[in-house]
Parts: C-alpha cells; structure tokens; sequence
C-alpha cells in the first residue's frame, strides 16, 4: 500500500508525498485556494486570468520560456482553475525533480508583470471565453448554473466574463497575486519516484523563504438548494436538443456526501444506471447521459445531461425521467444494488493508484476539502454503507421540490407533460515458467499472441487486433465495419447486454470495442486477479457476438444523430469540412460511420457476412500487459480462444479518395471566430524513418506548446487560444494538417503566419535546440503513456496485427534519435510547397 505523508514548513506551507517507484516520473501539483468562488465581484475571472498570466515571465523563465524549458527536460505542464483552487501541475521523469521544484517556485513566487504581455494575454483569455461560449454544450451548463444557485457563487462562471476581464488592470492583477499566493493558502502535492529527504531539502530551498499573508477565512455556502420545481427552456441554433435535470450535490466535507455519490451512480451515471437502461437501452429516446458534478467546498448541484436522438419526444423523454425518480424516491435501493456499486466504486477508488498525476489530484482534491487523509477513508466509507442511510439520503435529497427541468433547441419548449405530471404528487473473479519479460507466440489456430511484464502494477492490459478496418469496405458499404464491431458489445450466445454490462461493473473491467484507421480492436482493463474471468469475457464478445436486429436499429439512429450534431461543434465540423476537401466526397478514410444513406443500407445479415469474412484468428493479433503469471495467461487463452474456420481471407486495405480540385474554400456561419485549416499529403506510414521525422517536424511547427505557431500566433500576438499542428498516417498515406482558432479581424493575419512559418523550415530556419527539444518531449510523452497498461497492449497489439511487431515497438526511441536536421529540411521541401496546400476557412 502506498505511504503518503505530510509536513509544514515553518510558513505552514503544506506538503503531501507518496513514494511511486514502478516509474521513473514525478508528479509535482502546487494548488492555492483561490478560485472563481472566492472572488469578490470585480475579481471575477482574476484567478483564471493569472492562471495564464504567470507562465508569460518569471524571474528566470522571461519571453515565455518556461514551456520550452519542461518540454527540453521531457515533461508535460499545464494548470487550471477551479470553483475553489488554482492548480499548476506538472509531470516529468524524476531525474528532473529539482528543475520541476524550480519551475513550480518560478511560477508561484517569482512572476513578473509586464504591461505588453499582460494586454496579449488578456486577449487570450477572452478568445479562450469566446470560444467557451460557442459551444453549446457549455454555454447550457453556463445557464443552468446561474439560473438553478440562488446565493452560491457558483453560479458565475470559473472564467469570468468580457466586461470584467476587458477592465482588468495589471496592478489589480498583481495585487491578487501576492495576496493569495502565499504559504498558508498553498499546498503542494508530490507523487512519484523520489528519496523523501531530498524532496523536502529541495522543497525547502525554493519555498522555505516564502513569506505569509493574512488570508480572510472564506464563509462556505450550505444548501442554497431551490425550494419548488422549475422547468425552464432556451432557444438556440443546434441541431438536436439538449436536456438537463438538476438536483442537489452536497460539499465533499459533508457526512452524507458518501451516499449521495453512491445514489447518483446507481440512478444516472454509467451505462448500467437505471435512467441509461430506461432510456438508452430499452426506449431508445437518447444518444447518451452524461453527469456533471457543480460542487466542491460549498454545496452544489447534479446535473443530469441528457442527449435525446433527433426528433425524440421531450415531454416522453421527462415522464420516464420523473417516473424513474419517483420510483427511486418512494422504494430506494435493493441491497444487491448497493453491494453491486460499492464494490464499483472501490474498484474505481484502487484504479485512481495507477497513474501518479490521478493520484496527486485525488489527494489534492481532498486535501481543500477535508484533508489527503480522507482519499484514504474512502474505501473503509464506501463500505460502511447500509441500506437504510442510503435509502434516508434517497429521501432526503431526490424531493420533487429540488428539482430543476432545462431544455435548450431551436425552439423553446413549454415542457407542460412535466408540470402536469409533478403537479399531482407532493413528493414524490504444467508447462515449464516462462521467465522472460516478454514473451511471443501463436495458438495452434493461427491467433498471435504477445505478453509483456510490467512489474509493480495493480493492473492488466488486454487487447486484440483485427487486420480490418473501414479501409476494407467500398462507396457501397461504408459504415459497416464500425457497425460489426460496435454490435459485438451489445450481446454474445452466453450474456445479452444487461448481463455484460452488469458483469463489468461489478468486477472492475472497463471494456471496448475501438475501429481504427487500419485495424479494429477489442480492449479491456482489469484487476490482476480477474485476467482470467476478463479473456473469458473477451472471447465470449468475440466469438459468439449475436448482432441483435434492436440495438443496431438504436445504433443506426444514434450514429445518424451525431452526424446531425458535427455542426454544433464548429472546430471538429472546421477539420470534417478540411479532410472532405482532402479526400473528396466520395472516400473510405474520413468517416468511420459513413454516412446516412449507406447507414441505413446496413443490415444484421450484411453485419454477419462482414464478421465471418474478416473476425477469424488467423487475422487477430492479442497483447497482455501488466504483473501477472504468463503461462497462466496462455493456458486461459488456449482454453478460450478456440475458433472455428469460417471462410477467412487475407485483408486487402485500399484507401479511396479523390482530392477536391478546389484547394482554396471558406464557408461562413456567422460567428465571431475564424477556425483556420490548412495542410496536405504527407509521407506514408510504411516510410519509418520519414514518419519518425515528420512527427518531431510537427511537434517543433505546432506542438501543443513552445512550438512555432504556439508562440508566434498565440504567447507573441495573442491572437488565439487554439492552434496547433497533427501529422495522421495509415500504410499507404500521411497527411498534416494546421489548425487555428482566431478572432475573424485577425484571421489573414493568422494565414499569413502559419504561411511564413511553413516557408522559415523550408529555409533551414530548424535549430539543433529545436530538434532536441521535440525529441526530448516526445520521448517524456511516451514514457507517461507508458504508464497505462493498457495503453501498451493497445499499442503492441496494432502494431502486431499490422506486420510490424515487437521489434518495431523497441526500436522506437532509436528510430527517434536517429531523426537529424537533414530529414527534417527534405522533408519540408517535399511536402510544405504552397500549390500543394489545402485551405479551408469556417468564419
């Protein structure tokens, strides 16, 4: 079991630290307690605003140059604000543990303020607000907030808004700054693999000096629930309604938060809830519910976001919601539901020790509620549960009166079912060992098999890859792969839908089917101790799937219904617009679903023939990763994976495409942002060492930060939130693209940037810095990735079912390295030509 610990320094600045040796990373999190919640009304968006503002200069890090310094030493940083904190968290290989201190103490203590970079980000911020706001999404989320709080500060946005931010000056800043930032309203989370008594020499080296202020102690909001049920509907441009119920959510710090967490689950949240079976499953009224939790110190509110298919009824959609709550009000839960999600919920809580950044914000999160030690009362508290308090909290918090209606569509909505409907009720799991680390064999079926030892994990990876993927399938046939793979979840010869999913949830197994570019593949995470219930489960999905005709029906309409919605989302429907330009109308590469037309061509027979054509071992390539016993493993493989032949043939892959002759578009609708696309081919995924390179060229042109775009159009000119640059490739093709999210003033300032960007690397402007850099951060990326288990399987099992192999796999950081300034200059010339470029503008 995990230690952590804790200690004060003499300014009482607080640090929390747990010993992780099974990687070579430390998580460093520094939270102050100051968020959009505790901001007096003209501070509104001050704590947001500085969140952005201290990584423009610090006393060592000036123009910016704190990104480029992490990305150098691998890591990954970044940091957010919260209704009730401000976190600045980062992750990078242990060796550099001093430097992350470093940086942290830069950031906190030592920021400079300067008028010009305080103007640019300003403008940042208030793009990033726009941005907020054109998602419809958010801005529901955004209504509901302040319309369902009555004296809860919650109910203004974390953000802030245009007014207050445009009036902001750079000594009120600067003045917020010293004030909250200091040692007694700070605390400092340390996950990882380090030596105790050298963190906290660092620690105190960095911090030790750092001086206190008086900080006014915050008075929480208790219970500012409504007391009388409300429906209320907004009008808005989107394609498909959106809907929400809201209740009340109680502050970590209180006794019955436990319950009401555990309720919320059993009521609204995963697919085995009983508002997901209703209306998801057995109806088949809503694409999907998602659950948003606005509480934290002070009280709050669930929101249950519900997406209805297009054209559903909203008022039958409301009677079976008020039906369900009503229910759950008046009988509770059952004690096998109440065992069954407590034992989920414990999985859940053991799942959180796998990766040091969960860890560190588990204990953080917390630790500004009640104190770190709590993250580990919580099993011990989950358990604890009976069903009579259960059922009291039931009672207690699921009233009629606290509940809140909302809708939001193209057309307002009375929703007079619902007032009706409540106004009548006052309430309502011997062959000799192998040794080795890894490990590689067949099944006498032909199926690859793969084991790979990660020692010290709590869990297991598994994942199988099929050699068949949409660009298997012609014009006709489009979608249809995705359909077989997606269908396989929904039912097998030994457990139909409900029995899966229930059968996952009660033994932490998070499952998946996933259809990539190139290969499909079947995924699953689990506990070392359920690896063989898990491959049993795996084989039963995959050799016995019963494509039942009503969930591919409910599929067909769900697919066909986020078709509808990609507009809604202006920057994915930017990049949908760009790729059909790249690839024409009539392609296999863009749209895994295809489209309306050949969706409703998709059959149960169509389906069947697909997977007896293409699911056979002999095209299926399995990985396992994790700490667990690899004859054990293949001796539950041999018994399980026991195929019959089935007329299987060798995958043949085409892409089809046809780029549009037209390389120049723009399309407007009537926002007030540019979203900017532009690129083109580039070269094939079976080129390994061009792709190598071409990846390293990406991150140095457009990483996610202290690349060439990310400075010139966003810290330099503060022109935008988003940008940044994607290199995709399959076998046979590559293809990069740039994309850019600007206010339309300064959208051909923007194309001109990205275009005298391009042309520098084409002119041998790449440094060897630059090179090393990229190479530093890609190299820190992986090993973060390689936290997850499963991640690896997915990983070794793709590259397996596509011929490349273990071998591939280990050669990757070599291939990295190799990459020099000459591959990257000829790359440029090849591929960053002017007349080859594809330009799409959505304004």
């Amino acid at each position: 079991m995990l230690k952590v610990k804790s200690i004060k320094l003499k300014n009482d600045f607080k640090i929390i630290y747990g010993k992780d040796s099974s990687t070579a990373l430390v998580c460093l999190q520094l939270f102050i307690r100051m968020g959009s919640n505790w901001e007096k009304p003209n501070e509104a968006g001050y704590s947001h605003f500085l969140e952005h503002l201290v990584f423009k200069s610090t006393h060592k890090f000036p123009q910016n140059s704190v990104m480029e310094y992490v990305t150098n030493l691998g890591g990954s940083m970044n940091a957010y604000t919260e209704y009730d904190s401000t976190c600045f968290y980062l992750t990078l290989p242990s060796k550099f543990l001093t430097e992350g201190l470093e940086v942290l103490a830069q950031l906190i203590l030592h920021s400079n303020f300067n008028e010009e970079e305080f103007e640019f980000e300003k403008k940042v911020v208030i793009e990033e607000l726009k941005e907020y706001q054109n998602n419809p999404e958010e801005a529901f989320l955004d209504n509901i907030s302040k319309e369902y709080f009555v004296t809860n500060p919650y109910k203004n946005p974390i953000i802030g808004n245009i007014q207050n931010l445009n009036n902001a000056k750079i000594e009120d800043l600067k003045k917020f700054y010293e004030k909250y930032h200091s040692p007694n309203n700070s605390f400092l989370v340390a996950t990882g693999d380090f030596y105790d008594l050298k963190l906290l020499k660092i620690i105190e080296k960095y911090f030790g000096n750092w001086k206190k202020t008086k900080i006014k102690k915050q008075q929480k909001v208790k219970k500012d629930f409504p007391d009388k049920f409300a429906v209320t509907s907004y009008q808005k441009k989107i394609s498909n309604d959106l809907l929400a119920f809201v209740l009340p959510d109680l502050s970590d710090n209180d006794s019955q938060a436990y319950p009401l967490s555990l309720i919320t689950k059993v009521f609204a949240t995963e697919k085995n809830s009983r508002l997901h079976q209703r209306l998801f499953a057995d109806e088949k009224l809503v694409d999907g519910i998602k659950v948003h939790s606005l509480s934290g110190i002070n009280d709050g509110a669930t929101v249950i976001l519900v997406m209805p298919k297009k054209n559903a009824n909203i008022d039958i959609i409301v009677k079976i919601f008020l039906e369900e709550l009503e229910q759950f009000y008046l009988y509770g839960l059952n004690k096998i539901e109440l065992e069954e999600h407590k034992k989920e919920l414990n999985h859940f809580h053991r799942y959180s020790f796998e990766y040091m950044e969960s860890l560190a914000s588990n204990l953080g999160s917390e630790e500004l509620a009640l104190g770190y030690e709590e993250f580990f009362q919580y099993p011990k508290k989950i358990n604890a549960l009976n069903i009579q308090d259960v059922n009291e909290v039931i009672k207690e918090y699921f009233k009629s009166k606290y509940l809140h209606i909302y809708h939001c569509g193209a057309t307002k909505k009375s929703l007079l079912e619902a007032k009706k409907y409540l106004g009548k009720k006052d309430a309502f799991t011997s062959i000799p060992k192998i040794k080795q680390n890894f490990f590689e064999t067949k099944l006498e079926n032909g199926m690859k098999i793969l084991l790979k030892k990660v020692k010290g994990k709590p869990t297991v990876g598994i994942s199988l890859s099929y050699e068949v993927s949409q660009l298997n399938e012609n014009i006709q046939n489009r979608g249809i792969n995705a359909f077989t793979s997606g269908l396989m979840l929904y039912g097998n010869k030994k457990r139909d839908y409900k029995q899966f999913l229930k059968f996952c949830s009660t033994n932490g197994i998070s499952f998946g089917i996933n259809a990539r570019s190139e290969t499909t593949t079947v995924y699953a995470k689990c506990f070392t101790e359920m690896l063989s219930m898990t491959l049993e489960l795996i084989s039963e999905v995959i050799l016995y799937p019963t494509f039942p005709k009503d969930y591919l029906e409910n599929l067909q309409t769900t697919y066909k219904s986020n078709l509808d919605r990609i507009k809604d989302y202006p920057e994915y429907y930017a990049g949908k617009l760009w790729e059909k330009m790249l690839f024409g109308n009539e392609n296999n590469l863009m749209n895994k679903f295809g489209n309306k037309t050949s969706i409703d061509k998709i059959s149960v027979k169509k389906i069947t023939n697909w997977y007896k054509k293409y699911y056979n071992p002999r095209n299926l390539s399995l990985a396992i990763v994790g700490d667990f016993d690899f004859d054990e493993a293949l001796f539950i493989c041999e018994k399980n994976f026991v195929f019959s032949e089935n007329g299987f043939i060798k995958s043949q892959q085409v892409p089809i495409f046809e780029s549009n002759k037209k390389r120049f578009k723009k399309l407007k609708n009537g926002s007030a942002q540019a979203i900017i696309n532009i690129g083109g081919f580039g070269c094939k995924g079976s080129d390994f060492k061009k792709n190598t390179a071409f990846h390293i060229l990406s991150a140095i042109i457009g990483g996610d930060t202290d690349s060439r775009l990310f400075n010139e159009i966003r810290e330099k000119r503060g022109l935008g939130y988003s940008v940044g640059m994607d290199f995709h490739m399959i076998r046979s093709l590559g293809y990069w693209n740039i994309s850019a999210v600007v206010d339309k003033k300064n959208e051909q300032q923007t194309i001109d940037i990205i275009f005298s960007v391009l042309e520098n690397v084409k002119k041998n402007e790449i440094t060897t810095e630059e090179l090393q850099r990229a190479k530093n951060y890609i190299l820190g990326q992986r090993l973060i990735a390689d936290e997850s288990v499963l991640s690896q399987a997915q990983t070794l099992s793709v590259l397996e079912a596509i011929g490349y192999g273990y071998e591939h796999y280990k050669k990757r950081d070599e291939r990295l390295m190799n990459v020099d300034l000459k591959i990257l200059h000829q790359l440029a010339e090849e591929y960053f030509k002017e007349e080859n470029y594809f330009v799409y503008l959505l304004s």
